[in-house]
C-alpha cells in the first residue's frame, strides 16, 4: 500500500527555504528582517518554523495591495488629475 506524503506541521529552515522555492540565505534574511516570524521551537540547535503560519503570512502578504511607487505617484501627478486641476486653476 503507498503512503500519501505528509505535509510536515514543523520545519527546519532548509526545509522551508525548499518549499518557498527560494534560498536559505534567502530565507535568512526574511526572518532577520521581521518578514518572515522567528521559530517557534528555539532550543539551541534546533530551530523550527510552524509551516501553517508562514504560509498564512505569506498569503496574508499577497493578498495586500503592492505599496505604490513614488516615481509613479509624481507622474501621474503631472500627467494625471492634478494636472489638470493645476491648468484649469491657471486658465
Amino acid at each position: 500500500m503507498t503512503r500519501t506524503p505528509v505535509q510536515p506541521v514543523f520545519v527546519d529552515r532548509k526545509t522551508a527555504a525548499e518549499l518557498l522555492m527560494i534560498s536559505v540565505e534567502t530565507f535568512d534574511v526574511w526572518v532577520r528582517s521581521g518578514f518572515l516570524s522567528q521559530p517557534q521551537i528555539d532550543r539551541g540547535q534546533i530551530m523550527r518554523w510552524h509551516w501553517p503560519s508562514l504560509e498564512a503570512k505569506l498569503a496574508h502578504f499577497s493578498a495586500e495591495p503592492a505599496h505604490s511607487d513614488p516615481f509613479m505617484e509624481n507622474i501621474a501627478d503631472v500627467f494625471g488629475k492634478k494636472a489638470k486641476g493645476r491648468n484649469r486653476a491657471a486658465a
